[in-house]
This record gives structure tokens, C-alpha cells and sequence, in this order.
């Protein structure tokens, strides 16, 4: 079985393995949820969750993104201590659409991100029992 020796600093020399091993039996055990959004669009979110971690990070994914490309910093973070939250917004991912077109993250009003992002905290952060609350955001995600 693969065994790191310095965790992260030297997985890029088996990453096949890595994958293959202790990243997907990490994935797994994900909890997929979602709350409805702004105009009754469901969206869509993963949970990484320990009853020892005190932090949580929520990760703000960039346009055209969804969780399913966060696996590998997800479990980086969650073996540091952290409780991950990430979130896929209103036409990525696998949250909702307005368009029939389930390829098309059409938007009508920018906004919508912002209020279903803050439904996301009240609900889903704000009363969990972490100490300490941050946010990761890349791209259109900040």
C-alpha cells in the first residue's frame, strides 16, 4: 500500500497511488448536501466534517468549477485540523440551473452568488461548533 514519508512535500513522486488510495477512500466518505437558493435554484455542497476539528474552511469555488476538483486540497486541509465546506454555486457544478441547458451558468442578476452564498453561512456555518471560521475563494468565487 502507498505510505507517504513526508506527506505532501513528496506526493508528487507516487501521485497514481495517492489517487488511487488514500485521496479516494478520503472522498468517500464526503456528506453531499444542498440548500435552495435565491429563486428556489438548489444548491449544492460537500462536507468533510471530524468531531475534533475546532476550524472549518469554506471554499468558494471559481466559475466552471465544482467540489469535484477540490479533492486533493479538501483532504490536505482536513488533515491539518480544518472541517471543509464547499460550496457549488447556481450554474456550476451540480447545483441548480436556471437555463435548460444544464451546460450554460447563466446568471440574471450577479447578486444571486452573493445571496445564496450568505444563506449558505447563516444555514450551514454560523451554527456549527467550530472556534474558528475562514474562507477560501478562487476566481469568481472571491
Amino acid at each position: 500500500m502507498f505510505r507517504q514519508k513526508k506527506g505532501w512535500e513528496t506526493r508528487e513522486n507516487a501521485f497514481a497511488a495517492f489517487t488511487h488510495g488514500p485521496l479516494t477512500d478520503f472522498w468517500r466518505q464526503r456528506e453531499e448536501a444542498e440548500f435552495i437558493g435565491v429563486g428556489d435554484i438548489p444548491v449544492r455542497f460537500v462536507r468533510f466534517h471530524a468531531a475534533d476539528h475546532d476550524r472549518v474552511i469554506v471554499v468558494c469555488p471559481g466559475r466552471i468549477e465544482s467540489y469535484v476538483k477540490y479533492a486533493e486540497l479538501a483532504y490536505d486541509l482536513f488533515h491539518l485540523g480544518f472541517d471543509v465546506l464547499i460550496i457549488d454555486h447556481r450554474g456550476q457544478g451540480r447545483s441548480g440551473r436556471i437555463l435548460p441547458d444544464r451546460h450554460r451558468g447563466h446568471v440574471d442578476n450577479f447578486d444571486d452568488y452573493v445571496d445564496d452564498l450568505q444563506a449558505f453561512w447563516q444555514q450551514e456555518v454560523v451554527p456549527g461548533p467550530w472556534r474558528k471560521r475562514y474562507i477560501l475563494a478562487h476566481s469568481m468565487g472571491g
